[in-house]
Order: C-alpha cells, then structure tokens, then sequence
C-alpha cells in the first residue's frame, strides 16, 4: 500500500518532474507513517497511520522428503526390474525413479 501523491510539493528525484506532496510508507503489520511536503519541499507534517489492511502471510513450504525413504523406494524399485526387461522397461523406470529423486531434493 505504499503510495505517493505527485503535485506541486516536495521533491523525489525518480519523478519525471521531482514534485511531491505526500507519501504514505505501509509498515505491512497495519501501521504506516504519511509524511506531508510544502511547496519549498520541506516536510511539513507526519502522522502515524493504524488501521492498513495486513498482507496474508507467505505459504509454508512443503516438508522436505526423508531421505532414507526415497532412497529405500529408489533400491526397491532398482532390484525389482526383471532381468528380461527390456531396454526401453529400464529407461522408463530409471527416468522414474530420477523424478523421485529430483522431486526429493529440498530447494
């Protein structure tokens, strides 16, 4: 919710024409500061602003997974191939069990 007001005022030197007349800085808990500026860009007032609307909070990550378990599912999965299977059966389950593996691998 941070906001400025642009008008004859004070100065901001990342607006195209540098005036300012006020300025509200959002805290993020509901409070906030709202600074005043005159014409000669001087503040000419503050005042603490309650009562602002709170973000949600981030989303938690998803619990990481053990890695003892994946690593028991990666050797179930490896000693359970046929010894018949045929290339393309050992390619699918390898690219299977590298997706396991990646999806376990905490970012």
């Amino acid at each position: 919710m941070n906001e400025t007001t642009y008008g004859p005022g004070g100065f901001d030197p990342s607006h195209p024409n540098g005036n300012i007349i006020e300025q509200v800085v959002d805290n993020g808990d509901g409070t906030g500061t709202r600074t005043l500026y005159g014409p000669d860009g001087q503040v000419t007032g503050t005042e603490a602003l309650t009562g602002l609307p709170i973000p949600d909070p981030p989303a938690a990550d998803p619990p990481a997974a053990d890695p003892a378990a994946v690593l028991a599912t990666v050797g179930a999965s490896l000693a359970a191939i046929p010894a018949n299977a045929t290339s393309t059966q050992m390619r699918s389950t390898l690219r299977t069990l590298g997706e396991q593996i990646t999806a376990a691998i905490p970012t």
